[in-house]
């Protein structure tokens, strides 16, 4: 039973985390109280769809509090969510928070440190700035440890070598450190606005690397392997190799963690608010954007390439539904489909370059499990067909526009693949951007590779800038 709890009093969300918290607690007493079974599995249903709403709250809260460099007050937030998490398990992907929040906030104790040994150094004075702001900027990254390094040496060493450092900079700073918080948010979010920026949205809007961690090891823990550490795709590919299991146990699983119930996620509420068509691609398996575009009335039409032939259609062809089921779902041949036109009829697009698992009792369960990509064989037949299988209606659409990746995380070959495919059908000479600081030295590598400028930028504070002006 949870006990009651000292509940949190955040400036950002306090109502909210002190309802839900509040809520949770009640629910499992009166869970732990009641006698009928029928009920108490209505209880229990309801706890688990408030505890992940909880988990969301609380994920949002500490990217506001990493977003101003909170990391004392966001560690005290997820010790405090043990004590109304543990019984839904959350416990392992709350000690992978505390344990990055922990070392961001040794990082900045030791930029403390080492700015006031650095303020000390006349020699460095006019370029004491720019060194503490490329330190502040390089936390959680590969490029800290580095910069961290170099001070220490120069600070250690008697006689300090004060042209050996400032020439080691000169040349670095350029390159490496070169701050990268240059893009004009206002006229960014003014682009978005106007439909003249394609938003790729990774689950990150609404969930961390942890939280998928934890999807992975439910679905191992559902069939009983155990101590299974591996992707999405691999623990997949082993339901789908399994004769007693299967793709229909592996989508029943899935499914079973999906959301429920709509939830409200910021940037799918502004984008819903957005008069002008819009782009988005979404490599999400839920259906949680097209929920809110749908809820609020604008018109939207959903594409998922055809990843596996059938007798009735071929990869690359495409399935098409509309919002508004001003036509019945069907699948497109890419010839017939480039002659459609979306956009200038007033729908935005949403492609699902991963198709979806939520159910739709409107759509034939069998073309969308031929477009889904979620094994490790349907992405080896993605890269095999990723020509055909992203198709040239979508790829047109992106030659004109921005391109801004969001809450995407390449840590995976899976998602580089998506995102690489994407990228080279774009055919553009405009920049792509991704939001976000990552600590993972392998996306930073991979997006430098993908000419893909990287701006810090947290979520929180990018849905302010997306909502201002909308009503």
């Amino acid at each position: 039973m949870l006990a009651e709890h000292t509940l949190s009093n955040y400036s950002n969300s306090p109502n909210l985390l002190t309802q839900l918290q509040t809520e949770l607690v009640r629910l499992q007493q009166a869970h732990d109280l009641e006698t009928h079974i029928d009920e108490k599995i209505r209880l229990e249903v309801l706890i688990v769809n408030k505890q992940q709403t909880l988990w969301r709250a609380y994920q949002q809260e500490t990217a506001r509090l990493r977003s101003k460099r909170s990391f004392s007050a966001a560690i005290n937030l997820w010790k405090e969510a043990l004590s109304f998490l543990r019984q839904a398990d959350f416990t392992p992907s709350i000690q992978t928070e505390l344990a990055e929040l922990t070392q961001l906030e040794q990082q900045a104790l030791v930029i403390g440190e080492l700015k006031q040994c650095l303020s000390r150094v006349k020699e460095l004075r006019p370029f004491f700035p720019e060194l503490i702001q490329a330190l502040g900027q390089a936390v959680g990254t590969a490029n800290f440890s580095l910069l961290k390094e170099q001070i220490e040496f120069f600070l250690q060493n008697a006689p300090a070598d004060h042209e050996g450092f400032l020439l080691w900079w000169q040349m670095e700073r350029e390159t490496t450190f070169t701050p990268r918080n240059n893009l004009d948010m206002t006229r960014l979010a003014a682009r978005i606005q106007q439909g003249d920026m394609v938003l790729f949205i990774g689950s990150g809007v609404i969930e961390n690397q942890s939280s998928s961690q934890q999807m992975v090891a439910q679905l191992a823990e559902y069939i009983g392997y155990q101590h299974f550490n591996g992707t999405l795709s691999s623990i997949a590919e082993y339901y789908q190799l399994r004769p007693e299991f299967g793709t229909s146990a592996l989508l029943n699983s899935l499914r079973a963690q999906l959301p429920k119930t709509p939830i409200s996620v910021h940037l799918y509420q502004a984008l819903a608010k957005i008069t002008a068509p819009v782009v988005l691609i979404s490599a999400t398996y839920d259906n949680l954007l097209e929920t809110a575009l749908r809820h609020s009335g604008k018109p939207f039409v959903e594409l998922a390439s055809i990843v596996r032939r059938s007798e009735d259609y071929d990869i690359g062809h495409v399935f098409v539904s509309f919002s508004d089921q001003r036509q019945t779902p069907r699948v497109y041949p890419e010839e017939e489909l480039s002659r459609l036109r979306f956009i200038e009829d007033g729908y935005s697009i949403i492609y699902k370059i991963r198709g979806t698992c939520a159910i739709d009792p409107s759509r034939d369960e069998a073309i969308l499990r031929d477009a889904l990509t979620l094994t490790e064989s349907h992405y080896f037949n993605f890269a095999r067909y990723a020509e055909r299988i992203i198709p040239s209606y979508v790829a047109r659409q992106l030659r004109n526009r921005g391109f801004l990746f969001v809450g995407y995380q390449p840590s995976h070959w899976e998602e580089r693949l998506l995102a690489g495919a994407l990228l080279e059908r774009r055919q553009s000479q405009e920049s792509c951007y991704v939001l976000g600081n990552s600590p993972n030295p392998l996306e930073d590598a991979y997006w430098a590779a993908r000419n893909v400028k990287s701006h810090p930028i947290s979520l929180s504070e990018f849905d302010r800038y997306l909502a201002e002006g909308l009503v």
